[in-house]
C-alpha cells in the first residue's frame, strides 16, 4: 500500500489521551523550579512552552493550559513529533530536578 503523500494532523488520528499527556508535561517542565528556558535545546519543544515573561505561574495556569492545548490542536504534529516532545518534556524535567537539587 503505497504511503499518503501528505501529512494527516495530530488531532486526526491521535488519541485525544495522548495530547493531554504532552501538555501536562509541558506544563509541569513550564511551573518547575528548576526550569531554565534557556538551557532547553529543543526548537520544536521551545514552540510549545512559554516566552520567559509569560511563565504560566498560578494565577496564569489555567489560560496557559487552555491555550497549550488549542496550540498542540492546531500544530499539525505527527505522532512521531509528539513522542519526541514528550520524550524531551520528560529529559528537560530530569535536569531541571537535577539544577534544583544541585
Amino acid at each position: 500500500m503505497p504511503r499518503p503523500t501528505h501529512r494527516t494532523a495530530a488531532r486526526n488520528y491521535l488519541p485525544e489521551s495522548r495530547l493531554e499527556d504532552l501538555a501536562l508535561r509541558l506544563r509541569r517542565l513550564a511551573n518547575h523550579r528548576g526550569y531554565v528556558r534557556e538551557e532547553i535545546t529543543s526548537p520544536l519543544l521551545l514552540r510549545f512552552l512559554p516566552a520567559p515573561s509569560r511563565t504560566p505561574l498560578r494565577g496564569v495556569a489555567e489560560t496557559y493550559a487552555s491555550e497549550l492545548r488549542h496550540k498542540l490542536k492546531e500544530a499539525d504534529l505527527d505522532e512521531d513529533q509528539v513522542a519526541y516532545l514528550i520524550l524531551h518534556a520528560e529529559q528537560e524535567m530530569d535536569i531541571a530536578h537535577a539544577r534544583q537539587t544541585g
